[in-house]
């Protein structure tokens, strides 16, 4: 993802600055997942794996990135803390 387009994104609900998931987020999403636990903010249960994602750490909300499109709709968003 370029600096550019990481400069103006932000959650869409705390409207905080998001930051490229580090490997410990996304293993900690992949670890929900491999539970089969994981839901997201809607209550949906999320089966695929993540492979990148947004991260706002304050609010501990993941967003993934799919085929390099930031999925920034907060209902699909994952909570982790």
């Amino acid at each position: 993802m370029s600096p550019e387009l990481l400069d103006i994104l932000v959650c869409p609900r705390t409207k905080r600055r998001l930051q490229i998931a580090d490997t410990a987020v996304i293993d900690r999403v992949n670890a929900l997942i491999k539970s089969g636990k994981c839901k997201d903010v809607s209550g949906a249960h999320v089966g695929e794996p993540a492979t990148e994602g947004l991260f706002e750490p304050e609010s501990g909300t993941f967003y993934f990135i799919r085929e390099d499109i930031p999925v920034l709709i907060f209902d699909n968003a994952i909570r982790l803390g």
